[in-house]
């Protein structure tokens, strides 16, 4: 075999070697959240001499986050955080905006393939609608996930839903859910409830949760075609080169 050959070919197939190597580290995340949660009063009838209104009563709130056998938990607007060396699982809950995070960072130390980061979000609450009111609410979405490695089990999920009850049952009723575990989408939420001639009680509810479950398994870095192409096709133009080399020196040396 050729010296030069073999050091120049040891070079090529070291940077295609390379190309095959695992990732350096990164994070996997997922996100779910609805912004901008509002709600709207529209008149049906300007004849009725009644002013729109809405009367909430017993409003809830519930907020469950969990990481590497931590766990907090809300009753009342506000945050959590939960931050490891593996990942983190964070929540925001308040009136206009409700919205969950998880993230896990790779490579996973040993022995911690089991560990889950998840968290869900609800906002809820009864009402009185005034009679002849039309109630609308609106918000915007997002579900994202952005995952690098493969999970056992993976979940952005958002809903929206509502009911308004009469005397034999329901009037009307909305339910929105949206559910993700890969890629990105925005989505412009909307719901809509009308009372008749009665005031008529109600209720609703907003929700956000995500799951980043292990255990997780590295997904193999695999080079484009191209780039294999190109250094496998330097390989042989630096082992035809050597071989010229060698053959002029030899011709020489005779």
């Amino acid at each position: 075999m050729y010296a030069h050959l073999n050091k120049l070919s040891l070079c090529a197939l070291a940077g295609l070697a390379a190309a095959w190597a695992p990732a350096q580290a990164a994070t996997g995340t997922a996100r779910a959240s609805i912004e901008h949660f509002q709600y709207q009063l529209v008149d049906l009838d300007l004849t009725d001499g009644v002013t729109p209104s809405i009367i909430f009563t017993d409003e809830r709130w519930l907020s469950e986050t969990y990481g590497a056998d931590q766990q907090q938990k809300l009753t009342a607007p506000g945050t959590t955080s939960i931050v490891t060396a593996i990942g983190t699982s964070a929540t925001t809950l308040s009136h206009n905006t409700i919205s969950s995070t998880a993230s896990v960072h790779f490579p996973v130390p040993a022995g911690s393939a089991d560990q889950d980061y998840w968290n869900r979000n609800v906002h809820s609450a009864s009402f009185t609608l005034s009679p002849n009111t039309q109630l609308i609410f609106t918000g915007a979405g997002t579900l994202s996930q952005q995952l690098v490695q493969d999970f056992e089990w993976t979940s952005s999920h958002i809903e929206i839903q509502g009911t308004l009850g009469g005397d034999s049952g329901l009037i009307n009723t909305f339910d929105k859910s949206y559910l993700s575990n890969r890629g990105s989408a925005n989505i412009n939420l909307y719901g809509m409830l009308m009372s008749d001639a009665q005031a008529r009680q109600g209720q609703f509810s907003v929700e956000t949760s995500v799951v980043l479950s292990g255990p997780f398994t590295p997904i193999p870095s695999v080079p484009e075609p191209s780039t294999c192409a190109m250094l496998l096709a330097g390989t042989f133009l630096m082992g035809a080169a050597a071989r010229r080399r060698h053959r002029a020196a030899a011709r020489q040396a005779a």
